[in-house]
């Protein structure tokens, strides 16, 4: 196959440009969830015409071995020289590619401690893209089967190839405190049916899935390019295909598995439990004003205003977000605690809250989840944020040095996983707990889960992201982790998305508190209108002006934004037919990712014994 170097580096470029572009948009803020499927077919065709299926060039390499004439050598020797231009060109494109992706996902860091979070804009994407991504299409010349292998040899190296995938994917989770920030899997968080799968393996079945079915596709459509090319060009010499792809069929029933798991689980009317009237307050301070004592009375104002207007609509519990209170002033100093207790006692209903606690005696801080009972008070059990951010609430002992320089606190992690116990509408809930960025990782929910949660409070400040992709980003983790534990998640965010996750990964329909001209409700711009209760003969909650079904969504504002400041109410919906189960991820944990290691392995063993092979016929 002679192609020139010239119009073979335009489509590399070509074909790298096509699919870091689908995968950047497959991800919030665009949400294209389709293009994952597909994002990586061209430069995975691209790599197979060019490295994998190129017999040209293997008959170039193995004349420039055998010729002693000096001329021709010389002639193949520019040919080789040619090609190689050519692989560095693709493994450029792929690099740059996936990093340029990934600065255009987090380009909302710059917001965090600016100027400093440009640093962040520009060295996390290196770091992810780099160590994470890049390498899995480095190797993909070496790994990619050939179209003429027989069907249980492509099967294993596709299937090694999505495991190395996933591979990444787990050590990005952990490795350096872990960033398991937009797996490919969080991609679907929106695609209900698609992400049913969860259950069973966490989000990594979902990623294996979606990149097993992009390679399964560029071999079948290689297949169809090879086939067609022979019949137009009438050439009987090229090698013979099989039209018979079972690693296609394997993707569809991968695909469908989830489907089929949605189907199976249907959320049907008589599973239906109404658990209790969720009230949601969205402060909408900055992060770092937060830390201001000229804004501390402000702050409390707020949050005082707000729960007063949402205990006139009779909820059963007030869910705040991170930090709720000015962090100078922790729950446990007396003047806070009296103030808040006050608060539940004098709306008559309980609280759960993200807040501060201080230590006098190790000076240190805390960042928990805490339950004030309207008549009990502040409860003695809390849960205290394990999963600390690196240069937000610590600095690694290796960069000590910057401590000057970034405004941190000194923070503690906290060393439980246990729920904590709360009471609401009368009845007991062992309540798990996640603070923030605690929600991206896997396997907290799980071992919230696995501890006896009976579903999962998640608090966060998403205002350091700015109002862009962050918190809508982030918000995906939490669908995810929903499905895979199948616990409900209420997700109360200082100014993003707030909302609740019922256990298929769904947003519960929300009624954000508004004035009587209409206007969200600020607690200080007008008469709040208490909003009607309405709801159809199955119990579905209406929209007051169209009375129609209300859409799932979180809060919004009139502008359809998630920014701002306000309140608002959720109906929390369980199911009983996940009462009292563990998925099958919450019991056997990261299988999938054991599993993707010994793809990985079988798929090199058998590469390696193939090219054992290939030394022993040369010799011969």
């Amino acid at each position: 196959m002679v192609i020139s170097a010239k119009k073979t580096i335009i489509g590399t470029l070509l074909a790298s440009v096509v699919s870091f572009t689908l995968y950047a948009f497959a991800f919030e803020p665009y949400g294209v969830a389709e293009f994952a499927y597909v994002f990586a077919i061209p430069v995975i065709l691209a790599c197979k015409i060019l490295f994998v299926e190129n017999q040209y060039y293997q008959k170039i390499l193995i004349a420039f071995k055998r010729t002693e004439n000096e001329k021709t050598k010389v002639f193949y020797a520019d040919i080789l020289k040619k090609f190689s231009s050519v692989k560095k060109t693709y493994l450029w494109s792929t690099f740059i590619g996936s990093y340029l992706a990934w600065i255009g996902l987090l380009v909302w860091l710059r917001h965090v401690y600016p100027p400093s979070g440009w640093i962040a804009v520009f060295v996390l994407p290196l770091v992810v893209a780099g160590a994470f991504v890049f390498p899995w299409f480095a190797l993909l010349p070496k790994l990619l089967p050939k179209s003429e292998e027989d069907a249980l040899s492509r099967l294993i190296k596709i299937a090694g190839l999505a495991g190395l995938w996933v591979l990444l994917e787990w050590v990005r989770s952990w490795i350096f405190t872990g960033f398991p920030w937009l797996l490919l899997g969080h991609s679907q968080w929106t695609r209900i049916a698609v992400i049913q799968s969860a259950s069973w393996g966490g989000v990594w079945i979902v990623s294996f899935t979606l990149i097993f079915f992009n390679l399964a596709v560029s071999e079948y459509l290689y297949k169809l390019y090879v086939l067609q090319k022979s019949r137009f060009l009438r050439d009987d010499t090229t090698v013979k295909l099989s039209k018979f792809t079972p690693e296609f069929y394997v993707a569809l029933l991968l695909v469908v598995s989830g489907v089929w798991t949605y189907i199976a689980n249907l959320p049907r009317l008589e599973n239906e439990e109404h658990k209790f009237k969720a009230g949601l307050v969205q402060t909408d301070f900055a992060g770092i004003l937060k830390w201001s004592d000229a804004l501390s009375s402000e702050n409390l104002k707020v949050v005082k205003d707000l729960s007063t207007g949402l205990a006139k609509t009779n909820v059963d519990v007030i869910l705040y977000p991170e930090a709720a209170t000015p962090p100078r002033y922790p729950i446990n100093f007396l003047a806070m605690r009296k103030w808040i207790e006050d608060m539940a006692k004098d709306l008559k209903t309980p609280l759960l809250m993200g807040n501060m606690i201080y230590n006098t005696q190790t000076d240190t801080a805390q960042n928990g989840v805490f339950f004030i009972s309207e008549t009990e008070g502040l409860s003695k059990e809390y849960y205290a944020k394990k999963h600390l951010v690196p240069f937000g609430e610590y600095v690694p002992a290796i960069f000590s040095f910057m401590g000057k320089i970034v405004p941190v606190g000194n923070m503690k992690a906290g060393e439980t996983d246990t729920p904590i116990n709360v009471k609401i509408k009368n009845k007991n809930y062992k309540m798990g707990a996640m603070i923030c960025y605690e929600d991206v990782f896997p396997n907290l929910a799980r071992t919230m889960a696995k501890n006896g949660s009976d579903m999962i409070f998640v608090c966060t400040n998403d205002s350091w992201y700015g109002k862009e992709a962050g918190a809508w980003q982030h918000a995906a983790h939490s669908a995810l982790a929903s499905v895979s534990t199948r616990k409900i998640i209420l997700r109360a965010s200082n100014n993003g998305l707030s909302t609740v996750f019922d256990q298929y990964g769904r947003m519960l329909p929300s009624t954000v508190l508004k004035t009587s001209d209409g206007k969200v409700w600020n607690g200080a711009n007008g008469n709040l209108q208490v909003p009607l209760d309405l709801k159809d003969e199955f119990g579905k909650p209406l929209d007051a002006k169209t009375l129609s079904p209300k859409r799932p969504a979180p809060m919004l504002d009139n502008n359809g934004s998630i920014y701002f400041r306000g309140c608002g109410i959720i109906d929390v919906i369980s199911y009983k037919n996940f009462d009292n189960k563990e998925t099958f991820y919450v019991r056997y944990g990261d299988w999938v990712v054991v599993l993707s290691g010994v793809l990985v392995c079988f798929s090199l063993l058998k590469i390696w014994f193939e090219n054992q092979k290939t030394v022993k016929k040369s010799l011969k």
